[in-house]
């Protein structure tokens, strides 16, 4: 079975299930790529994937997307952040350092998608770093580098333990 997902289902909810795939049924060999989000869409539209798990689900003629689990995007800051906890405007972040997913990642597509709603783009803020791993993204976030975007389910853990904060965003989904 020749399986693809994205960076973020990758780490966090592809194992598990894959591993009580496995059990259930040893003699199917599983192979697992990972890649950005369109990457995962592209190879699947291709046939070159049989199945690809991703976190978030653009349009694209030839493949159908199944929804498998639910997460949300989030703004996150550490928790002595001025923005920590509080309610901001789009127009708030243009000030804030930013640290994002690199091109092609779901929760960059989510998030743009979501400030095109709100009247502004990414590059209208102050993107200081473009990273390709959620955790790499976490990680610089918990470092005191700047704020993100990112999937809940990927923090979760920090949120619980107060490493880091969500901060809402007025307008944005």
């Amino acid at each position: 079975l020749s399986l693809g997902a994205s960076t973020g289902p990758a780490a966090i909810v592809i194992p598990q299930l894959l591993c009580e795939f496995q059990q259930q049924s040893p003699a199917v060999r599983v192979a697992l790529e990972v890649h950005d989000t369109q990457t995962v869409i592209d190879l699947v539209a291709q046939r070159e994937l049989e199945l690809g798990i991703v976190g978030a689900a653009p349009r694209h003629r030839g493949v159908r997307f199944e929804p498998l689990t639910h997460d949300e995007v989030i703004l996150v800051a550490p928790p002595d952040h001025p923005l920590a906890g509080g309610i901001v405007t789009t127009e708030q972040l243009r000030g804030e350092a930013l640290i994002v997913m690199q091109e092609g990642a779901g929760v960059r597509q989510v998030v743009e998608e979501e400030l095109r709603r709100a009247g502004m783009r990414l590059r209208d803020l102050d993107v200081r770093l473009e990273l390709g791993l959620q955790e790499s993204v976490r990680s610089a976030v918990l470092a005191g580098y700047g704020i993100t975007f990112i999937s809940r389910a990927s923090v979760e853990s920090e949120l619980a333990a107060g490493r880091l904060v969500q901060v809402a965003v007025e307008g944005m989904d």
